[in-house]
């Protein structure tokens, strides 16, 4: 009896397990009849969809369009085609045509930075001549645009701290007294007329811009930069017009006029305007030239107002290069002037410079004296003064050059004791 209870027992237990899993399974299989629909329900857009679309047209497609991409996004494409386009802005009514890369087609660019530091000894009582070490700087940059490959637009922007009133700066004429400040220092255009004819016009430019000359000698002080022929070879001028013509063989013509009051009221040739003209005729060979200078100028006082007084000026100079291992060229120079009113006077100016002595070349040269009255000329019946230099430049390195030099100034009792300086200028160019 016992035995038989102990066999129903297991049975009830087996049996209830049975249930249990069955009842199990029951569930589970409820939850995926719930399920089923739903997700055929997400499958059947997926589906039909996967119905339209042609895998094979999905493949040529991408294979196409590679081809596309690499057809216009060539080298040669980019900055040719697409470089170049036409925009319209929303917010105008104007066309706006734009052509990358057409600023540096078409512009060149090119800096100056100068560095001088020097001293002058002279008269005690003039206020021009301090005797302080001075350190003064120049900056430039120019901009050149060419229209037709011939023709040159040039702008030049300057900047520089010197100062009015320093007698170094003032007689080697550096830098740009613009007080740091970045200023428009000349702005001309240039351009040939057939193969003979080159003119030049613009602001801020010499009458002389185009004339040869006939000077090889590079001065260190501004009184002789043009061989003592600064008033007729390098004539200055403000609101210019400059030529020259090759007339062959050698020979150039070169002319030009001025107006130093040009951009005022007073205007270009009028009775109240300071205006100049001149001409010159040069000749150059392989290792001498000649020019023979002549001009014309209305004098004007320290405030703008003509004198009533004009000077015409002739001038002559001329080089000849050596061939031998320490000269390299002499350069001589002749200058007249005759004014409506006054005496006559006249100059004169020789320079030397030398082959290469080490890094560099030297520079000797001396002339009438640029004195502090103003003229560089030697006036009839006056004492006779002249101004000496010496220098020496040398390259540093392609864009860096520098050159020292010192200068003594004669000046008459009346003018004081003489003037004497020493400087070392450097200059990079980038």
């Amino acid at each position: 009896m016992v035995t038989k209870l102990i066999d129903f027992k297991r049975k009830t237990l087996n049996n209830r397990k049975s249930f249990k899993m069955c009842e199990d399974t029951l569930m589970k299989l409820f939850h995926k009849l719930l399920v089923a629909p739903a997700t055929l329900g997400l499958l059947a857009p997926f589906s039909a969809l996967a119905n339209e679309i042609n895998v094979n047209q999905i493949t040529q497609y991408g294979i196409d369009t590679e081809e596309i991409i690499e057809e216009e996004f060539s080298s040669n494409t980019f900055s040719r085609e697409l470089a170049s386009s036409n925009s319209v802005i929303k917010d105008s009514t104007s066309i706006t045509n734009f052509e990358a890369g057409s600023f540096s087609e078409t512009t060149s660019a090119s800096f100056t930075a100068d560095f001088l530091i020097g001293a002058t000894d002279g008269d005690a009582d003039t206020q021009l001549d301090s005797e302080a070490l001075t350190a003064n700087y120049s900056f430039e940059t120019a901009l050149n645009t060419s229209f037709t490959g011939e023709d040159d637009l040039l702008v030049v922007l300057g900047s520089g701290n010197t100062a009015a009133g320093n007698a170094l700066t003032g007689m080697l004429d550096f830098g740009n007294a613009n007080a740091d400040a970045l200023k428009v220092k000349d702005l001309h255009y240039t351009r040939p007329l057939g193969e003979k004819l080159t003119f030049s016009v613009g602001d801020s430019m010499d009458l002389s811009k185009q004339f040869t000359g006939a000077c090889a000698y590079s001065g260190f002080t501004d009184s002789l930069a043009d061989c003592g022929t600064g008033n007729s070879a390098g004539a200055g001028g403000d609101v210019s017009l400059s030529a020259s013509y090759d007339i062959g063989n050698g020979f150039t013509l070169g002319a030009g006029l001025s107006g130093t009051e040009g951009s005022t009221t007073d205007g270009l040739f009028t009775n109240e305007s300071a205006d100049m003209y001149g001409v010159q005729l040069a000749y150059a060979a392989d290792s001498y030239g000649a020019a023979l200078s002549y001009s014309s100028n209305e004098l004007i006082d320290a405030n703008g107002d003509l004198t009533g007084t004009d000077v015409t000026y002739w001038g002559v100079n001329g080089f000849y290069s050596f061939d031998n291992t320490f000269l390299d060229s002499v350069s001589v120079g002749y200058e007249t002037a005759n004014p409506t009113a006054g005496k006559d006077s006249q100059g004169f100016f020789v320079g030397l410079t030398t082959q290469e002595v080490g890094p560099g070349t030297i520079s000797l040269g001396m002339g009438t004296n640029d004195d502090v009255g103003g003229t560089s000329l030697i006036v009839d019946d006056a004492d006779t003064t002249y101004l000496y230099e010496v220098s020496y430049g040398w390259s540093i390195n392609d864009a860096t050059t520098a050159t020292i030099g010192g200068f003594i100034q004669e000046r008459t009792a009346a003018e004081g004791d003489d003037l004497t300086g020493i400087a070392l200028s450097t200059s990079f160019a980038f």
